[in-house]
């Protein structure tokens, strides 16, 4: 009977330990950090990322996929414990822990009509417009906190594109690294160019920890991880492997800031 118990015992503790070294991870679509490839399967450099990190530090990460604002809620309510792709803003970290620095930086961008892209010089033209944007993204300000703009919002980026196409937008904010990964699909480049107006801005990618929760001591080995993938160059790497630019890291990193919400 007492070594029964001790079995019991022994295994419930077992399980303790194995529930306490996974974590959920919320993501979804945005090449090419997070893309699917013909079986459904997500690839792409934030999943390279979290697979790295899941062998260098003995978390196994369990990534789910659901739209981005759902994504953020789980975060938020302590459902999820982590994500990757996160732009700071200072209402998102009351509720996420993010690991400093970002591990990758993009810039905002304004996307219209090939013939409307010379037009389009400033900030001030986009008042009248018809303007997507991802549900609870974050780009720059002051377009983030505009209300006087006729914005729409939807689910994903790949959305944006094809409303635009279409007409049912007459543009769209979205990053040079993910729109422009896009548009090298001439029949995408066809309908939709990048403005000239260039909002003076970048937004750094981090990887955050819900606040929901006791994750001290994920939090300190993953960064410990990932200063070491920093260190060795590991991102920019794999940033080139995927055609994203080897340079922008430490082209924008002096001027990362968090984007206001």
């Amino acid at each position: 009977m007492r070594a029964a118990l001790l079995l019991v015992v022994m295994l419930s503790s077992f399980q303790v330990v194995a529930d306490s070294l996974t974590l959920k991870v919320m993501t979804d679509v945005w090449p090419p950090f997070r893309m699917l490839d013909a079986n459904g399967k997500l690839h792409g450099l934030d999943i390279d990322l979290l697979h790295e990190i899941e062998q260098r530090s003995g978390y196994q990460l369990i990534v789910e996929r659901a739209p981005w604002a759902r994504g953020l809620a789980a975060l938020k309510s302590g459902r999820a414990d982590m994500m990757a792709g996160l732009a700071k803003t200072p209402a998102r970290e009351q509720h996420i822990n993010y690991l400093e620095p970002a591990y990758y930086a993009c810039a905002p961008r304004i996307y219209v009509a090939p013939e409307a892209a010379p037009l389009l010089t400033s900030y001030q033209q986009l008042a009248g417009l018809r303007i997507g944007y991802v549900l609870d993204s974050a780009y720059f300000e002051p377009f983030d906190s505009d209300k006087a703009l006729k914005k729409v919002a939807v689910p994903s980026e790949s959305q944006l594109l094809g409303m635009l196409a279409r007409g049912r937008i007459q543009a769209f904010v979205g990053t040079n690294c993910q729109v422009d990964y896009e548009l090298r699909d001439p029949k995408k480049a066809k309908h939709i160019a990048k403005a000239v107006y260039k909002p003076d801005s970048y937004i750094g990618l981090y990887l955050g920890f819900s606040r929901e929760g006791d994750h001290a001591a994920a939090i300190k080995r993953i960064s410990e991880v990932l200063q070491q993938l920093r260190k060795d160059g590991w991102v920019e790497r794999r940033a080139e492997h995927y055609g994203l630019a080897k340079s922008s890291l430490p082209e924008y990193r002096a001027r990362l800031s968090p984007v206001a919400d």
